[in-house]
């Protein structure tokens, strides 16, 4: 029996204590591995979230400064970028590659590439000097602008809101199912590592909150079911996690919605005007007899 020291960094983000459970209630059962697993977390992370990632079976390890983190005994590394913290990024990257430790970074910086800010400009910096240290760059991005509501015929079945990893270009992946996706990474295969994985946005959203604003909006009751199939997620990643949109962006399209203001689902809202005038509950109500099937 082996043992894997694994070491996830900004655990204390919705993505890290999603890989935190996933990772000590599904892949960790099933193999022949003991792992132990260090929780990193920023100060001003709560005693709840730090409660609740010691529950879950972590050594939490609160990081006053990213400077003196060490790696010498870690096996595999997890980074989850925020942008709040993008200096540690910075930092920990940098730390990760002078000790040789394998490491997977998970983006979820949300459409920073379009930002004029501090952040889009920092962001901007990093992925530079990423390009330069990581070979692959597993990204998926949207680009058919004209197909953001296609699939919910895809996620809506039965009253059931189904959310496989990836599914459909308006993509609203659940926490759980991108925590999911990063026990398997870090607990399946060695393919994966030194890859950028791009989750931008939605980080905050869980299925089951996503389940409850879309029948608030389609007056439709549905529930969420997370993404259970092993082989589904092993072929999935080998091209990319996914990238949903802004967490901030759809509640403000769910308000817009429910206020008869949307014209067009976008992941921009600022842009919504440019697109052809379709709202989701018009989309809903024209396609319901196949999304209930």
């Amino acid at each position: 029996m082996t043992k894997d020291n694994i070491f996830i960094l900004e655990a204390d983000r919705p993505t890290g204590i999603a890989t935190v459970f996933a990772l000590f209630n599904t892949g960790s059962k099933q193999s022949n591995r003991r792992m132990h697993i260090k929780a990193g977390v920023s100060p001003n992370s709560s005693p709840e979230i730090r409660e609740k990632l010691s529950q879950y079976g972590a050594e939490v390890v609160v990081i006053d400064d990213p400077n003196n983190v060490k790696f010498n005994d870690v096996n595999k590394l997890m980074i989850i970028l925020t942008p709040e913290r993008l200096d540690a990024g910075y930092i920990y990257i940098e730390a990760a590659s002078r000790d040789k430790v394998p490491f997977v970074l998970l983006q979820s910086i949300v459409m920073a590439d379009e930002r004029d800010d501090y952040v889009g400009k920092k962001y901007g910096g990093l992925e530079e000097k990423l390009k330069e240290m990581i070979t692959k760059e597993c990204n998926y991005e949207t680009e058919d602008k004209d197909s953001h509501v296609h699939p919910f015929k895809d996620c809506i079945k039965k009253g059931i809101l189904d959310l496989p990893i990836g599914n459909g270009e308006f993509a609203p992946v659940a926490v759980e199912d991108v925590g999911k996706a990063a026990e398997h990474i870090l607990d399946k295969s060695e393919n994966y590592y030194s890859n950028i994985y791009t989750v931008t946005g939605c980080e905050l959203l869980s299925g089951k909150v996503l389940a409850e604003r879309l029948s608030v909006t389609l007056h439709h009751e549905l529930t969420y079911k997370p993404c259970e199939d092993e082989e589904h997620i092993r072929e999935h990643l080998q091209k990319y996690i996914t990238a949903p949109v802004e967490v901030e962006t759809v509640y403000r399209l769910f308000e817009f919605i429910k206020e008869g203001k949307l014209k067009f689902v976008s992941p921009h809202f600022t842009e919504i005007e440019k697109w052809k005038p379709k709202t989701v509950t018009q989309f809903f109500l024209e396609n319901k007899n196949d999304l209930l099937k």
